[in-house]
């Protein structure tokens, strides 16, 4: 039985590259080629144990309906837009164009949620801590008790 061998597929087209490239010649993307085993999926290879899954419960859409507590921030088209506010220890991805306010919004809703005694880590993937320092001096956040991380890699 022959070897399978390792290939590397862009997630953007699907090209399938022979070794990695940082460059896919199949769309012209940068940093899109991940390295792939038949046999074991996406980020297995030489060296690489393959990811075990496990067994998913399946279950139908009818039944009961647990609504989440959510805790308000204050800021009303941030609840709104959050369902009525954030649910304890969920995680919130804040999308949008550079510049329109995503970080300054976030900073207002930490320092606010923090004000009436929520423990709040606030982790910028994007920002050094100097940076976000600066922001919540200038809101004013500053003396709240938000704890704070930068960090790019999100395994950590």
């Amino acid at each position: 039985m022959a070897k399978a061998k390792t290939q590397f597929i862009c997630q953007n087209c699907g090209t399938v590259h022979t070794r990695w490239a940082g460059k896919c010649e199949g769309c012209g993307e940068w940093n899109t080629i991940v390295e792939e085993d038949p046999m074991g999926g996406i980020g297995s290879g030489p060296g690489k144990t393959p990811k075990k899954g496990r067994p998913v419960t399946l279950t139908s859409l009818s039944g009961e309906i647990e609504e989440a507590p959510r805790i308000p921030t204050g800021i009303s088209e941030l609840d709104r837009a959050t369902g009525g506010g954030f649910v304890r220890g969920s995680a919130v991805l804040i999308g949008g164009d550079p510049g329109i306010g995503k970080s300054t919004l976030l900073m207002q809703a930490a320092a606010a949620l923090s004000r009436r005694g929520h423990r709040i880590i606030y982790v910028s993937g994007e920002e050094a801590v100097a940076q976000v320092r600066l922001r919540a001096q200038r809101l004013g956040a500053a003396e709240t008790d938000v704890l704070l991380a930068a960090e790019t890699n999100v395994e950590d």
